[in-house]
């Protein structure tokens, strides 16, 4: 039986980073980008009013003068000074004309109309500095700076500062192929009424939600009985795939036939058990491009080994950083009578300041384990007891 970290480090050892596609940006919401994003042009790629007012040139400011004005500008207008203008009429968005260097609110301004209808203002401030309400040209961007860096996950900003960069097609990295098999007697479809010994399959569907939230869609689901013949079969099919997700039947029983069948298929066992509650039985192997994860049978240590195991590995398959837990105080205390480290369920609070609260639940076959909350906190193998105020690994979900 070995360590949580060092089945971590196995498990990372055997990822190769999948490679890249071009998917149409209006597609990309969720998917990871695969190269790294640099600026066209300088952003802004003008001097850009940031108020609607008159653009003046602060050096030659008089309050005490009425100005006349002979020009409006838009956004979206090519701006450009005749010789005899001091000033010109600007709108929010703008380009500020060469010449011009500051921009007073329209608020701080006074307007009077001559007789040839030209404009005469006067403003009412006297606190006018260069650049005053402009945004200078590359002030958030210079030409060829990185914007985003390969490994980032693409969300709603991303995808608005893409278009604004003119990526009509991203380069993402590819999803792996997954197959999700259900073992156990005992277990049927979801739409089935069961017998009083049987149980529905919520494993399929806790797997289905984690990779959805990598845009991962399974590329098979299916539900075998523990019979050697039906299992071996189902096995050879989901090992075509990238990675080949089990629940149930790794664990020491009788009827837990899944271990030597991966063997025989020539699956290579990298590690079976590992030192942690819930989720012992934890399976992992490759076969050539494939990764097995054999995960137990239950539907809470289900989540907890896809959340500590299989999320780093997809993470890292698509090119994205681990995700490092957080670290908060906890409140109230809690006891466990085994020496491994266990995960549990917990919801955050806040009072003077945030923190974690055990949820009450009973053990890794309660379906209400994680309902409700945030995240799973670890409780370290060496201590028997957690109290009001210790630090705590969080993992969210």
């Amino acid at each position: 039986m070995i360590s949580i970290e060092e089945a971590l480090s196995k498990i990372l050892s055997e990822v190769s980073v999948t490679k890249p596609e071009s998917v149409p940006l209006k597609e990309t919401l969720g998917r990871i980008l695969a190269d790294n994003v640099y600026a066209d042009r300088d952003y802004p790629p003008f001097h850009r009013s940031t108020m609607d007012g008159y653009a003046i040139k602060s050096e030659d400011y008089d309050s005490s003068k009425i100005y006349r004005c002979k020009k409006e500008i838009f956004a979206g207008m090519e701006s450009a000074l005749d010789p005899d203008e001091e000033i010109v009429k600007i709108m929010t968005g703008a380009s500020v004309p060469e010449g011009l260097d500051a921009v007073i609110k329209v608020e701080d301004s006074q307007e009077l109309t001559d007789e040839n209808s030209i404009t005469q203002v006067k403003f009412n401030s006297d606190n006018i500095f260069q650049f005053m309400n402009i945004s200078l040209r590359g002030e958030d961007l210079k030409t060829g700076e990185l914007v985003i860096g390969s490994g980032a996950k693409v969300g709603i900003s991303e995808i608005s500062l893409l278009a604004s960069l003119g990526i009509e097609a991203v380069s993402v990295y590819s999803l792996p192929t997954i197959s999700i098999i259900s073992t156990g007697n005992e277990v049927i479809p979801v739409g089935s009424a069961p017998l009083p010994y049987q149980i529905r399959d919520s494993n399929s569907y806790s797997l289905i939600a984690i990779l959805n939230r990598y845009k991962i869609h399974p590329k098979s689901i299916v539900l075998v009985p523990d019979e050697e013949t039906k299992i071996e079969e189902a096995l050879k099919q989901g090992l075509e795939s990238d990675i080949l997700l089990l629940s149930g039947g790794v664990s020491m029983g009788s009827m837990d036939l899944i271990p030597p069948i991966l063997e025989k298929l020539g699956v290579k066992k990298i590690f079976h058990k590992v030192s942690l509650k819930p989720g012992k039985p934890i399976w992992f192997g490759k076969k050539g491009k494939t990764a097995v994860f054999g995960l137990p049978g239950n539907p809470f240590s289900v989540q907890v080994c896809a959340r500590i195991f299989l999320d780093p590995y997809i993470r890292s398959y698509l090119g994205m950083q681990i995700a490092k837990p957080l670290r908060y105080s906890f409140y109230g205390k809690r006891k466990k009578k085994n020496v491994l480290p266990e995960y549990f369920p917990v919801f955050l609070e806040t009072k003077e300041k945030t923190g974690l609260c055990a949820k009450s639940f009973n053990g890794s076959g309660d379906i209400r384990a994680g309902l409700f909350s945030d995240g799973i906190a670890l409780h370290p193998g060496e201590r028997s007891e957690i109290s009001e105020g210790d630090v705590l690994d969080f993992y969210p979900w």
